[in-house]
């Protein structure tokens, strides 16, 4: 007598391995699946199910691979199509596009999906393709007008294009939905920072912290308008959370963070953090450091490394990346005030902090006569900061503006511009009337040297205006309407540098007007020789 095997209960059997999925018991669901598909190789519950397993352990391209073959054998499988967009999106940048159709896909099989407009929407913020991201979320809202997220993310976006009355709408609207909505509380409150409105955006935050004390983002958002606002005893304590941000990396130590205390027989790292110019700012404080005693080591930028070895106090020099020799406690240079105590009081600012190296190679060629009779001022210019700075665009200005400076007599202009923004010069034929610099200065130590020789450094908010700074130069800085925390609001001075003065725009954009005062005041600063007068 033949004998058949009992014929297998596939849907029970794919609910008991679907049980086990659930449960974490990955092997035993996995065996099950495998089971099943023997029976049924067009199973597409279990092709799915077994594709999830492969990417959660994960082998993205088999889970691609399982999904591709459910979708094949029944195309509107929209829970097969949502987890080959999520596997695809992971994959990374080679098959984003992909996944970008196969959300798009999705929609079309399911218009009310919510879930499928927001994944696009990130993917496409992501590719920077910020209208296109946008266009989902309202598609987003027409299917629930009440999608609280979809209307704070609109709001975001529209914040990184510099639309912030019209994104601060989109997240008022948010709030009406969920007035504890944090994320909401935090983009409100750094939308109205970028209009200008800091203590509105306070409220925002502390009802952030209110509902989480432990959210970083709104702490480091409320230190910002502390320090704005000179408040640095408050200030710069709450600028640690910057740390525990998504915008700021952790310091990789597993040494303990230096509490102030005495340094004796200890070695401490000082590690640089953000861009050069901060740095620039924060080294007058190992000075400080020195004198709690102990061995500094200082990890920075290869630019800086030259010149930061004049720097009094510190005993070795790492460039940032490489292995740092032992040490046994850390800070990073921007915590010092708050490990110190800062307050705007007691801003450490004496100057000259930084010299430039002995080894000059730097030679100012100076165009034309400078007689005791009709001496010329030596003045450097810069008109644009680093393009890896995400706010560079706001920060630097066109060259153009600085035309009516070219019209006063007895001074001769020199570039210290490094970058693709040099090009500005021949591209304006002001190649004769400004002489390009940038192309001798290789580090911070020769543009260094060539500022000690300069009489006067006019500088956007870059590296250059701290370097000048640090060197007790004359300089003058540019400000936008609103700028960095750090130049505090309507002033002409800081606390940072005795030798600065601060141009600051009256309003948005206005490049223009505050050249025309800068024009004005290098006229009194100074003014035409008696022979340039009768020309």
């Amino acid at each position: 007598m033949e004998i058949y095997p009992s014929p297998i209960n596939i849907p029970q059997l794919l609910a008991t391995a679907t049980a086990h999925h659930q449960a974490g018991r990955l092997s035993q669901a996995e065996q099950l699946y495998r089971q099943i598909l023997q029976q049924q190789p067009q199973q597409v519950d279990a092709l799915n199910l077994m594709g999830v397993i492969a990417c959660q352990q994960g082998r993205l391209d088999e889970g691609i691979a399982l999904y591709r073959q459910a979708l094949a054998l029944r195309p509107g499988y929209v829970s097969a199509r949502e987890n080959l967009s999520v596997a695809l999106w992971k994959q990374g940048k080679q098959l984003i596009e992909e996944a970008i159709a196969s959300y798009t896909q999705i929609i079309t099989f399911q218009p009310e999906n919510l879930q499928a407009y927001h994944n696009l929407g990130i993917i496409l913020i992501e590719q920077g393709k910020l209208d296109e991201a946008i266009s989902y979320y309202l598609q987003a809202l027409s299917v629930q007008p009440n999608d609280a997220i979809a209307l704070n993310t609109i709001g975001t976006v529209l914040q990184q294009q510099g639309k912030a009355t019209t994104a601060i709408a989109y997240h008022r609207r948010a709030l009406a939905i969920r007035p504890d909505y944090p994320e909401a509380l935090n983009s409100l409150g750094t939308a109205l920072q970028d209009q200008g409105q800091a203590q509105e955006a306070m409220v925002y935050f502390d009802r952030a912290l209110a509902l989480n004390p432990a959210d970083a983002s709104a702490r480091y958002n409320r230190s910002l308008i502390l320090l704005a606002d000179g408040n640095y005893r408050e200030g710069f304590p709450e600028y640690e959370s910057r740390f525990q941000t998504r915008e700021f990396p952790p310091c990789p130590f597993r040494q303990p963070v230096w509490d102030g205390s005495d340094l004796t027989g200890r070695t401490i790292l000082l590690h640089a953090e953000q861009g050069l110019g901060d740095t620039i700012q924060f080294i007058r404080y190992a000075a400080i450091v020195a004198q709690k005693g102990g061995r500094i080591v200082l990890t920075c930028h290869q630019p800086l490394m030259r010149l930061l070895s004049t720097v009094p106090g510190i005993d070795a020099l790492v460039p940032l990346g490489y292995p740092a020799p032992h040490f046994d406690v850390y800070a990073p240079l921007m915590s010092l005030p708050a490990i110190l105590g800062t307050t705007q009081e007691t801003v450490p600012a004496q100057v000259p902090y930084l010299t430039p190296p002995t080894e000059n190679r730097v030679d100012l060629a100076i165009a034309g006569s400078n007689t005791p009779e009709t001496p010329r001022l030596k003045v450097g210019l810069v008109w644009s900061g680093g393009h890896l700075y995400k706010k560079n665009q706001s920060r630097s200005c066109s060259l153009k503006h600085f035309a009516p400076l070219l019209q006063l007599p007895d001074i001769t202009y020199y570039s210290l511009q490094k970058g693709i923004a040099q090009t500005a010069l021949a591209e304006l034929g002001w190649d004769s009337q400004i002489q390009e610099l940038g192309s001798q200065l290789h580090d911070l130590a020769d543009t260094a040297a060539a500022i000690a020789q300069l009489d006067l450094v006019i500088t956007v908010d870059t590296s250059i205006a701290h370097l000048a700074g640090a060197l007790g130069k004359p300089v003058w800085v540019l400000l936008t309407y609103l700028p960095d925390w750090r130049w505090m609001l309507h002033r002409e001075d800081t606390p940072w540098y005795p030798t600065m003065r601060l141009f600051r725009q009256t309003q948005p954009d206005d490049w223009q007007g505050v050249l025309d005062r800068v024009s004005q005041a290098l006229l009194q600063h100074h003014p035409p020789t008696s022979a340039a007068v009768s020309l």
